[in-house]
């Protein structure tokens, strides 16, 4: 592989979770998708919500957190904006229904369906604008039922100056199949920057990929001011109330009859 990872070689733009996506899980290796479901599930069970409640995780990615909550017993829907991604998904959830939608739109889903919304690993974050974060925020109201909930989870500032801030790392898969990853975090912008060199035969595809890191103010702020959530915020897999300081922020919305 050394010859493809020369300087010289100029690398072809892709949009992001294109070409990315059949390394995608290799990447992720790290992350404990049981650990991340037992907690939601922990989190949906405590707040009166059932396995039998339809479920629908945004942003699935390639599935890999549905399949640890089927494995719980909840049996969800997932949507996917990434066709890439999407297309591992259907392959690894054959059982469960998984289409392309996304937010701020999801148009593809009827209102006052879905009990349960999950958005998990930071896909928030993708969402760039405050204007688009909003509307994100109402359509879930909009889909979910009464009583419904919404959970899902941002990296702040702190976690991308702790982890991310020049951060690199490479892997050989196999003789045509490699990536390299760099990561930089813009505090003057609030934009963690993520790009990916994926390198195939004698091809080189690279992906940019950018995360707007609001702090925990704005988006308290975001939800007390536009929607009837009912919010409550926790910090990296605990029970420990969040903080501006908390690296990773799992947020719980709540839609009441009574909203408080």
């Amino acid at each position: 592989m050394k010859h493809l990872l020369s300087k010289d070689d100029t690398p072809q733009p892709a949009p992001p979770y294109t070409h990315m996506a059949e390394i995608y899980d290799r990447m992720m290796m790290h992350v404990n998708y049981p650990k991340w479901a037992k907690y939601i599930s922990g989190l949906l069970q405590l707040r009166g919500f059932e396995k039998v409640d339809p479920l629908l995780d945004i942003g699935c990615g390639t599935g890999r957190f549905l399949e640890e909550m089927n494995r719980l017993r909840w049996h969800g829907d997932g949507c996917e904006p990434a066709e890439g991604m999407l297309t591992v998904a259907q392959k690894r959830l054959g059982n469960n229904r998984i289409f392309l939608d996304g937010f701020p739109r999801l148009k593809n889903v009827e209102s006052q369906f879905y009990a349960v919304l999950t958005c998990l690993y930071d896909s928030m974050n993708y969402i760039m604008t405050q204007e688009d974060f909003i509307r994100s925020l109402q359509r879930a109201y909009d889909v979910l039922t009464t009583p419904g909930i919404f959970i899902f989870d941002v990296v702040s500032e702190t976690h991308c100056r702790q982890f991310f801030q020049n951060y690199s790392d490479s892997e050989v898969i196999s003789n045509e199949l490699a990536y390299s990853r760099e990561s930089y975090y813009d505090a003057g912008e609030q934009v963690q920057y993520n790009w990916v060199r994926i390198y195939k035969g004698d091809h080189i595809i690279e992906e940019e990929h950018q995360q707007r890191i609001y702090s925990y103010d704005e988006i308290l702020n975001m939800i007390r001011e536009n929607t009837a959530f009912q919010v409550e915020a926790f910090e990296d897999f605990s029970d420990d109330p969040a903080t501006p300081k908390s690296g990773r922020i799992h947020f719980i919305l709540k839609k009441d009859d009574k909203p408080a």
